[in-house]
């Protein structure tokens, strides 16, 4: 092997083609047609060619230092089953588009949402829209319902990024909060608080999608605290109109000093008139900076979208494309988002009025 790298002009002559195009093939760029990328790039490797770490670390500082020529789009797929619209996304949504978003224009690419749920929309249309657009990078958002699109899709011409937990068929690399350490700190912090008797209400749908981050830390901790302080749990089915009625009955007959849940259970107290935190101290399993007097687990859903996009332009850059042999799980730490509706339960008697959230 050779003990330098072939020069772009050397694998240039070995391949018949001009230096222009390889570098263009060895940095990954789109411009480059897929197979004419791997017949380069294999061509340079038996030449001897090697990346540079030197030069991608230089490269890197570039992109960082300047503003970047647009490159490529990237395509957000929309999985909303009601609406195609960005601003009608569920709010967790609308924050990994913005931070999406955010990141693609850094690095010079835009970002293209796709609503998946398009009448007439099917996985050879979608292909073609696809490859009109010159789009060969994708972010999948969050399944809200299942798409035959998704599983019908010839996956080899991309290189793509799940949002979630909840897209499992075909299996991508996925970005996604670490939901089991987010509850099971929201549930440390409520004993913290001096709170006893403590109530985990969640939809299964929830939990389900999650993969069961939510009920394994909340069993394991029933079983490790003291008897002096109770885990309840209520899980209803969909975090619907339907459920609020049971999570109602059942809030009322329990009577919990701390709620941790979904925002059907925040309304659900609303509706019944009770004063938070005077009545019952209530953390969101989803803060938002949108509504600063919450408490709750912050997910930073913004960072999601924004390593997804890295992932996404990493693996263009690399020319991996296609269904991982091995699909990677990058998890994102959330954190815990102090807020006057959980105080510490000293501190309640000193808030004469409720919290207003709205």
């Amino acid at each position: 092997m050779p003990n330098r790298n072939p020069t772009t002009r050397e694998i240039a002559a070995a391949c018949g083609c001009n230096q222009s195009t390889v570098s263009h093939a060895l940095r990954g760029h789109s411009k480059i047609p897929s197979e004419t990328r791997k017949r380069i790039r294999a061509a340079a490797e038996k030449l001897g060619w090697r990346p540079n770490p030197l030069a991608a670390a230089y490269m890197a500082h570039l992109r960082t230092t300047r503003t970047p020529a647009f490159q490529a789009s990237l395509g957000f797929l929309n999985t909303h089953p009601e609406s195609g619209h960005i601003n009608n996304l569920p709010l967790y949504m609308g924050r990994h588009y913005r931070g999406a978003q955010e990141r693609a224009r850094e690095l010079g690419y835009a970002l293209e949402p796709i609503w998946l749920h398009e009448p007439h929309l099917t996985a050879r249309r979608l292909a073609s829209i696809l490859r009109n657009r010159n789009i060969t990078g994708l972010i999948v958002a969050g399944i809200l319902r299942p798409s035959e699109i998704l599983e019908r899709l010839d996956w080899k011409h991309y290189a793509a990024v799940a949002l979630g937990f909840s897209f499992t068929r075909p299996q991508l690399h996925r970005v996604a909060v670490h939901t089991s350490h987010g509850f099971h700190l929201m549930l440390t912090k409520a004993v913290e608080f001096g709170y006893r008797r403590i109530a985990v209400v969640v939809s299964r749908s929830y939990d389900n999608r999650v993969d069961h981050g939510v009920l394994y830390p909340t069993w394991f901790l029933q079983k490790h605290l003291p008897r002096t302080h109770r885990i309840l749990t209520h899980i209803f089915p969909e975090p619907t109109e339907d459920a609020v009625p049971g999570i109602q009955a059942w809030i009322a007959q329990n009577r919990p000093e701390i709620i941790l849940g979904e925002e059907i259970v925040w309304q659900s107290l609303r509706r019944m008139k009770w004063r938070v935190p005077q009545d019952v101290a209530f953390i969101n399993n989803d803060w938002s900076p949108e509504y600063p007097k919450t408490a709750g687990f912050n997910q930073h859903h913004e960072l999601h979208g924004s390593v997804a996009v890295d992932m996404v332009v990493a693996a263009l850059m690399q020319n991996e494309r296609g269904l991982p042999a091995v699909p990677r799980l990058t998890l994102i730490e959330g954190e815990f988002a102090d807020g006057l509706a959980a105080p510490p339960k000293t501190e309640i008697p000193t808030i004469s009025q409720p919290v207003n959230l709205l």
